[in-house]
């Protein structure tokens, strides 16, 4: 309506300021009339464009479960990418095991992004939609074709993790990565020499053992090592998550 009335009364002005030469009482009315609409109806239309007016905020909230993004010993991990001074980070997941490609956190002003720690057992990202929608008809007629409904306002995400979730800077990840294969051929050697010296013990006490228990003996042995180690890592990892 608004910019209907814009192009009207532009189009109404020049008209009657051209084509009448004449100064008159009616001709100066209907031109300050013309003016007013005019002057009042851009007005309009830059309040609105720029403040808002006439709209309101409404936000969507949407929930998704959360999986680790990547397969480090086993941990949860949730990884970001610090921009700038580090403070802005874009932060990268997954919410389906299968998922193939990660996705992102959006990197605008308009987005922000939290981790909350909690006792939770299902990890899941919690996303707040803000946009600006006309208050009722009357605004929507009143602003037609200006094309700025459901306009975007802000986003929110809230990553909402356990405690036994690791948040590790991608430049970390890959830091650790390599020192896991560096260390790889040692921690095997560690492993084999603890498991050897277990069974050897287990031996000496019971000499008599079977093969079968033996085999399973060394496998029980095995497992809790390697087990061990991972705690060991997964350690590691927590001291070095985003708290």
């Amino acid at each position: 309506m608004l910019i209907v009335l814009v192009l009207l009364s532009a189009l109404l002005f020049a008209i009657v300021t051209i084509s009448t030469n004449q100064r008159s009482a009616a001709r100066n009315g209907i031109t300050g009339v013309l003016l007013v609409l005019l002057v009042g109806s851009i007005a309009l239309l830059f309040t609105n464009d720029n403040q808002h007016w006439g709209m309101k905020t409404v936000t969507t909230t949407t929930e998704k479960p959360l999986t680790s993004a990547s397969n480090m010993s086993g941990a949860n991990l949730l990884l970001y990418q610090a921009l700038g001074n580090g403070k802005e980070k874009i932060f990268i997941y997954k919410t389906n095991s299968q998922q193939k490609k990660v996705a992102t956190t959006q990197a605008d002003i308009k987005t922000t992004s939290k981790v909350t720690r909690s006792n939770t057992k299902n990890a899941k990202l919690v996303t707040k939609t803000q946009r600006y929608v006309y208050r009722n008809g009357f605004y929507r007629a009143l602003f037609a074709g200006v094309d700025n409904n459901h306009a975007f306002k802000s986003r929110q995400h809230e990553f909402k993790v356990g405690n036994n979730w690791v948040v590790l800077s991608t430049t970390q990840a890959k830091t650790l990565q390599k020192q896991a294969k560096t260390s790889q051929a040692k921690l095997k050697a560690q492993l084999a020499a603890a498991v050897k010296a277990k069974m050897v013990a287990a031996l000496k006490q019971n000499p008599q053992m079977t093969t079968e228990q033996q085999q399973a003996l060394q496998k029980q042995y095995t497992a809790a090592a390697q087990k061990q180690a991972q705690q060991q890592v997964l350690a590691q990892l927590q001291k070095e998550s985003l708290k």
